[in-house]
């Protein structure tokens, strides 16, 4: 019992890694107010996630919700992903050992587990019920597939470097699992609980098409019924899910459309039940409309500008300050998300989240210091730069324009090159751009985001940027159990990366929901984490 409590104290440590994880301003409060009630956070203006704590009616079974994403996921792979559609659709298909839900670790495909005294030996037993959608029973033996898939190189998990610290996965029989550490590591319970550690059915993963193709290979609430690439992918119920009574519909069904204007037409005419992350400019419309609830406020997606700092003149750390330097921040939430959000003056993390640096390092631009700083590395009348953004993407493309307009005030003439997904995907894995407008999603656990996308060989560090002293810092945060200590190497390692790093952060979004009105059971979580999509149901 001792070993699990310690259990518990360790994933409680890793949660609180993300203290706000309902809304900007602090931990998600016990009982949430019901829809359409803002709930100011008091230091952004903006409100907190809200939810249906208190569902009218019992759940009722049956049914199928229609939802509409912006874009389709290039990449279905739980282990390969990266895009957030992606994870949206992935958390309905896959399960993984344990979840994480508001800071807490709960039970998954894991019914218990215990850790060592020491931190380094955690044992997991499975539950006897799980089944994947191929009729197989999840047994250790996928389980050990499942990471040691994820530590493979030929994987190319974009998030294999957080993965470092397991030496090895034994399965004691087919349904207990022994994982050992090399180090304690005080984010692996949280990052045992992510989308990115889902355990999959090996048959399938060493299938022809992998985990990409027409099946997929989870245990999860939903299975892959069909997909059109780049139109819909239809999910239905699993019916021997472990979880006793869920999921509650029989099937989702999600289409894509980039075209902002058609999505908010589509939930105002009913013609969908769930839009999902509306553009800002419909929120306060679709806020009115009475026959729909809304649900938001929070961030999820911190915003940046990518530098490749493998290619000149963005080696050059004067060169990546002086446009850092040049940048306002808020002008860009402005235009570019109508001011839905938090303007990011230092690091990734926004400046109330556990690690982060809480005074601006940026603010108003400083001009005249960014020619300075250009002129001393060799560029005194500025220099040609493309900017590739996804050409779909409607308010980074807002983002780069304005970014455009920004650099020209230092001689740095911008050239925004629109792309497919596809395309930029491609072309950021290989180093093929120069600045390319991106963001990444916030997650429980700063080791996740910082190792996959800062970290010498990181899935996510396009550019491949490097630096030795920050690396050492985000390392040495892993192992650290002590929550002060950490966050205190967290704002060492934010600081670097501010200051030299590949990135100019620009703002967090504020993220909406929008519902149809018999649409029951919301209870989100901006980590983000979609997982409780198996508890909803229709009121019909």
């Amino acid at each position: 019992m001792r070993a699990r409590v310690l259990c518990h104290t360790l994933a409680a440590a890793a949660a609180l890694t993300l203290l706000a994880a309902c809304g900007t301003g602090g931990a998600p409060p016990s009982a949430a107010p019901a829809a359409g009630t803002p709930a100011n956070d008091g230091l952004t203006g903006n409100v907190r996630l809200q939810d249906e704590t208190q569902p009218a009616g019992t759940p009722k079974s049956g049914g199928r919700l229609s939802l509409m994403i912006r874009l389709d996921a290039v990449e279905l792979d739980p282990h390969r992903m990266s895009e957030t559609s992606a994870f949206v659709i992935n958390e309905q298909l896959y399960d993984s050992l344990v979840q994480s839900y508001r800071g807490e670790i709960k039970p998954g495909l894991a019914e218990s587990w215990e850790q060592s005294a020491d931190g380094t030996t955690l044992t997991f037993k499975l539950r006897d019920n799980a089944y994947f959608h191929s009729g197989r029973k999840v047994t250790a033996k996928d389980v050990k597939y499942s990471l040691e898939r994820i530590k493979d190189p030929k994987t190319r998990a974009p998030r294999a470097r957080s993965y470092e610290s397991i030496s090895s996965v034994e399965a004691k029989d087919d349904r207990t699992v022994v994982i050992t550490l090399s180090q304690t590591n005080a984010a692996i319970l949280t990052l045992l609980s992510t989308a990115a550690s889902s355990i999959v059915d090996r048959t399938v993963a060493e299938a022809k098409d992998g985990l990409n193709g027409k099946a997929d290979g989870g245990s999860g609430p939903f299975k892959l019924a069909s997909r059109v690439t780049g139109q819909a992918i239809k999910l239905d119920k699993h019916d021997k899910y472990w979880e006793k009574g869920v999921p509650y519909l029989d099937g989702l069904d999600f289409t894509f459309n980039p075209d902002d204007n058609a999505r908010a037409a589509a939930i105002r005419s009913g013609t969908i039940d769930f839009l999902w992350r509306p553009a800002p400019e419909f929120i306060d419309a679709l806020k009115k409309d009475q026959a729909l609830k809304w649900y938001g406020g929070s961030g999820s997606l911190s915003l940046h500008l990518r530098l490749n700092t493998s290619k000149a003149p963005y080696d050059n750390v004067k060169v990546r300050q002086a446009i850092y330097l040049a940048l306002d921040r808020q002008e860009i939430l402005n235009v570019a998300n109508s001011g839905f959000g938090t303007p990011l003056n230092a690091g990734y993390l926004p400046p109330d989240r556990y690690g982060a640096v809480t005074k601006p390092m940026y603010g108003k631009p400083d001009i005249e210091k960014a020619k300075a700083l250009l002129a001393e590395a060799g560029h005194p009348d500025g220099f040609d730069a493309k900017l590739m953004v996804i050409a779909t993407s409607a308010f980074q493309v807002r983002s780069a324009e304005v970014e455009q307009q920004q650099l020209a005030k230092i001689g740095i003439k911008v050239t925004i090159e629109s792309v497919e997904a596809t395309i930029a995907d491609s072309k950021t894995k290989s180093g093929d751009f120069d600045m390319y407008q991106s963001g990444f999603g916030l997650t429980y656990d700063p080791d996740e985001r910082f190792s996959a996308s800062f970290l010498k060989g990181g899935g996510l560090n396009y550019g491949n940027w490097s630096d030795p002293d920050y690396e050492q810092l985000i390392v040495k945060a892993r192992s650290e159990t002590d929550k002060a200590k950490r966050a205190e190497l967290y704002q060492q390692a934010e600081t670097i990366l501010a200051e030299r790093g590949p990135v100019a952060m620009t703002f967090l979004n504020a993220d909406f929901d929008v519902v149809k009105k018999d649409v029951m059971g919301y209870q989100g979580d901006p980590t983000p984490t979609y997982r409780f999509y198996r508890h909803l149901w229709l009121d019909r």
